[in-house]
């Protein structure tokens, strides 16, 4: 599954970059997220509850921030596992100076997902719930660019 899009948000290019490669920081804004252990500044866990249709369990994904070009673009990539599934992404973005002091953020993001979870794609319940995973993040950190919330989930 191939996802892509384009937002903005008020801030400068340099926050919004430091956010999104923040590993504290992103993770709070990732959909349904339980605990995050941050191994250092480029690796973290995410542990994720995940649900389709009348499957409902976690989703351990292992994350890793490379190809850092500060304050313009970076790569996330992950690999998770859990209800007899496993999935593989790779996200990207690439920020631009707008006018009246925001940021433009071009987003991509390759999603591979194979087992149980996989079933539901040829019904476009994956794409669905994808795209809806996405508005959520991309709400969440249109919001917390402005101020961040305190953490809602554990840290360790």
């Amino acid at each position: 599954m191939r996802l892509d899009g384009r937002f903005s948000v008020q801030a400068g290019q340099a926050e919004v970059y430091d956010l999104l490669t923040d590993p504290r920081r992103v993770s709070r804004f990732m959909p349904d997220v339980k605990t995050v252990e941050i191994q250092d500044a480029d690796h973290f866990t995410v542990t994720a509850r995940v649900g389709i249709a009348h499957i409902k369990g976690t989703m351990v994904m292992k994350l890793t921030i490379s190809n850092r070009n500060p304050p313009i673009s970076t790569v996330m990539s992950g690999q998770g596992t859990g209800m007899a599934s496993m999935i593989d992404m790779v996200t990207s973005f690439t920020l631009e100076t707008g006018g009246s002091g925001e940021t433009i953020v071009n987003w991509t993001g390759d999603v591979n997902v194979a087992g149980k979870l996989a079933a539901f794609g040829s019904q476009g319940l994956l794409d669905r719930i994808g795209k809806k995973n996405v508005e959520k993040f991309i709400d969440g950190i249109k919001a917390g660019i402005e101020k961040l919330p305190a953490a809602p989930h554990p840290v360790g």
